[in-house]
């Protein structure tokens, strides 16, 4: 595959981890009534993969688990809203952001957020992620997405430049060829040539 082609399909992933995730797109689910926490607080442990791997797919974030992924919040429900502690933890593959190769992240994400309760106040509606905290549709008060903060913490895990290798030797961004692997007879990047004609110029002291 050509340099261009591979830079490109990383490019798109760093760039759809930071669309999902800052654009607040959830889709696995695992609502909890508020109302039955008591006031010591309660831990919730979620370790189905689903949680992770149904949003990878579906949003087309490359890579895979490979070690399962657990994440242990306790909640503290607060009187105007709701206090989460917890980790998320495991190991994923991503792709190398200079080989495009398999590299391991260890994920220990610790967490510690408040969320406030949604109000009718238009200045307060706008603080609270409605994929966080709704009011239940049973009409039981407010209830808290887990999954969804398990899912956001994951990718807050991974880094935006991942290696496989510190020295990492990346690909010819001429031929693709794996740097790592083998050599290339493609020589030297020549640079971008509308900076030609300043290559030869020499500053005088």
């Amino acid at each position: 595959m050509p340099g261009g082609k591979i830079e490109a399909s990383l490019w798109l992933f760093f760039a759809e981890k930071q669309k999902i995730l800052f654009g607040k797109k959830v889709m696995a689910s695992t609502w909890v009534l508020l109302h039955n926490i008591p006031p010591s607080g309660k831990v919730f442990v979620l370790d189905d993969q689903s949680i992770w791997t149904d949003p990878m797919v579906e949003f087309g974030v490359a890579g895979s688990i490979l070690e399962p992924l657990r994440a242990e919040f306790t909640v503290f429900v607060q009187e105007d809203g709701v206090l989460i502690r917890g980790a998320v933890t495991g190991k994923a593959f991503v792709p190398c952001t200079r080989c495009a190769e398999e590299s391991v992240v260890v994920v220990d994400q610790q967490v510690e957020t408040y969320e406030p309760f949604p109000t009718d106040d238009t200045d307060d509606a706008l603080e609270v992620d409605g994929e966080l905290l709704r009011e239940a549709p049973t009409g039981q008060g407010v209830e808290m997405n887990l999954a969804a903060l398990a899912w956001e913490e994951f990718l807050l895990a991974l880094p935006m430049k991942p290696l496989c290798d510190p020295a990492c030797n990346g690909l010819c961004p001429q031929c693709g060829a794996n740097r790592n692997l083998a050599s290339c007879s493609c020589g030297d990047d020549a640079g971008d040539p509308r900076m030609a004609p300043l290559r030869g110029l020499k500053v005088g002291r």
